[in-house]
């Protein structure tokens, strides 16, 4: 067989085999589009809206303090008061004052001659546990003295003390989770010997007190304080 008999053939061949069309992409209507992108971004609205009203409804507890009445013991006529300023209650509410570093100058001396460090004053409840929303209830950083003033000795002058009151509550209805907040306090003495109490941020006494928690296995008992005399 010739040459051109064989090439004519194949021009046969390949005229036989049908060609396949490519496929028609039919085009998206641009009105299911815009509907998929409207149902997206009301989704993120909305879940955004749920996550601000959670935020709000969620518990906020703040702290004040009064100065103190007896300026020969500021640490216990001084009061401090823990509230609940947001709409839900909160149940199983403990709180203590924890005295972190407490520096004292017995009579007749210019300079603090007594430490006290990491201890438990006062413990303090509401009445059933519970706090209400605008409620409010007094913690005592102590409940008496820390030294006596019987005679013939005298109360010692408070020169710095920094402490904080430490909560621990459970939100409502949200009862399986227990919270923490702690506000922490420094003393100001003023020129005629009055004292303020100023609010400073708690992380730095925030990882002894950790320690102290730990070693009392997650419960508020009271605890010596630790006085150191020079």
């Amino acid at each position: 067989m010739s040459r051109k008999s064989k090439r004519k053939k194949k021009k046969r061949k390949q005229k036989e085999v049908p060609t396949t069309p490519p496929p028609v992409l039919q085009p998206i209507p641009a009105k299911s589009s815009r509907h998929g992108l409207f149902l997206t971004i009301l989704g993120l609205v909305l879940t955004a809206i749920g996550l601000v009203a959670l935020i709000e409804l969620f518990p906020r507890l703040s702290a004040t303090a009064s100065s103190p009445t007896d300026l020969n013991d500021p640490l216990t006529s001084s009061k401090f008061a823990i509230s609940n300023d947001g709409y839900l209650r909160v149940t199983d509410v403990t709180s203590a004052c924890f005295l972190w570093r407490v520096e004292m100058a017995s009579a007749g001396r210019s300079s603090p001659n007594i430490h006290f460090t990491d201890g438990l004053a006062e413990v303090a409840k509401p009445p059933e546990s519970r706090l209400n929303p605008t409620e409010a209830f007094t913690v005592p950083c102590t409940g008496s003295q820390i030294l006596g003033s019987s005679a013939p000795y005298a109360q010692p002058i408070l020169a710095r003390a920094d402490l904080a009151i430490v909560v621990y509550y459970r939100p409502w209805p949200f009862t399986f989770y227990r919270d923490r907040r702690m506000f922490r306090f420094v003393s100001h003495a003023g020129k005629q010997g009055e004292i303020t109490w100023e609010k400073q941020p708690s992380g730095a006494l925030e990882p002894d007190f950790d320690k102290s928690w730990t070693e009392k296995n997650g419960e508020f008992v009271r605890k010596q304080e630790t006085s150191t005399f020079k």
